[in-house]
C-alpha cells in the first residue's frame, strides 16, 4: 500500500563521485518519475576535488527535479546532508548514497508502512561485513548504547517526515548524523518503524566512510552528542 502523501525529497551527498554519479542520478530520477507525483532530488557536493561539482550543476541544468548545492570544503557526510535537509520542501525526506549501492526503488517498502510512522529506518538483509568492518560496526553500536542510552537500529537509508526532522535538531557533521536522527526520534517519542532492504556493490570509486579521520570524527561527535542532549534535557527540566 502506498502512503496517502507521496511527496518526497531525496537528498544525496556526493564527494568525488563523478564516475558513479550519472548512473545513480538516472536511476533516482526514473524512480521519482514513476512512483512519486511530487518529488525532488537534492545533490550536495561535499567540497569535491574531481569533476563532481561541474557534473551536478550540469545535471541540475538539464533536469528540473534536481537542485545542486555546494559546500566550499569537504565537511563530512552529515554536514552535506544537513545542507540538503535545509533545502528540502516535500512531506517526506530520505537520503541516498551517490555510489549506486542502494536502489531507490527500495523506498517502495518504506512507503508501505509510512502512514503509521514518523521515521522508517532500515537494516540490510544481504550485507556481509569484513572482520574489521564488523568489529567497527559492533563497537559503534555498543558505544552508542552506553554513551547516549539508546540503540539506533539502523544500517541503511531512512525516510522521515520533514516536519519531524525539523523538530529533532540533529546537527552531527559526520556519518553519526544517520544515527543521531533515529536516536532523537526514539527519545522524543516519535513513531519509528524498521524495514529490511538490499544493498549492492558500489558502481564505481571507493568508500570514504572508513578512513581513520572519518572514524575518529564519528566517535568524537558521539561524545559531543551525549553532552548536547544532556544540556538540552537540563534546559527542559529547569524551564518554568
Amino acid at each position: 500500500m502506498q502512503p496517502t502523501d507521496r511527496s518526497l525529497s531525496i537528498v544525496m551527498a556526493a564527494y568525488n563521485e563523478d564516475e558513479a554519479l550519472p548512473a545513480c542520478v538516472a536511476r533516482n530520477l526514473a524512480f521519482l518519475r514513476e512512483h512519486v507525483p511530487d518529488g525532488e532530488l537534492i545533490i550536495v557536493d561535499d567540497g569535491s576535488s574531481d569533476g563532481t561539482p561541474a557534473l551536478i550543476d550540469a545535471l541540475a541544468a538539464e533536469h528540473p527535479e534536481i537542485t545542486a548545492l555546494h559546500l566550499a570544503q569537504n565537511s563530512g557526510m552529515g554536514a552535506a546532508l544537513l545542507r540538503g535537509f535545509a533545502e528540502a520542501r516535500k512531506t517526506w525526506v530520505t537520503i541516498m548514497p551517490a555510489d549506486g549501492q542502494i536502489d531507490p526503488y527500495e523506498i517502495l517498502d518504506f512507503f508501505a508502512v509510512a502512514d503509521d510512522a514518523d521515521l522508517i529506518t532500515s537494516l540490510y538483509k544481504n550485507r556481509e561485513y569484513t572482520a574489521g568492518r564488523k568489529v567497527l560496526s559492533l563497537g559503534l553500536r555498543a558505544l552508542t548504547t552506553v554513551i547516549v542510552g539508546t540503540r539506533a537500529r539502523t544500517e541503511g537509508i531512512y525516510v522521515v517526515r520533514r516536519a519531524v526532522l525539523e523538530q529533532l535538531g540533529a546537527s552531527s557533521h559526520s556519518f553519526l548524523l544517520n544515527l543521531e536522527i533515529p536516536i532523537r526520534a526514539k527519545r522524543g517519542g516519535f513513531r519509528v518503524k524498521t524495514v529490511y532492504m538490499t544493498v549492492h556493490d558500489r558502481t564505481a570509486g571507493h568508500s570514504k566512510a572508513t578512513s581513520f579521520a572519518r572514524i575518529q570524527q564519528t566517535f568524537t561527535e558521539l561524545f559531543r552528542l551525549r553532552l548536547k542532549m544532556e544540556r538540552e534535557r537540563f534546559g527542559r527540566a529547569s524551564a518554568p
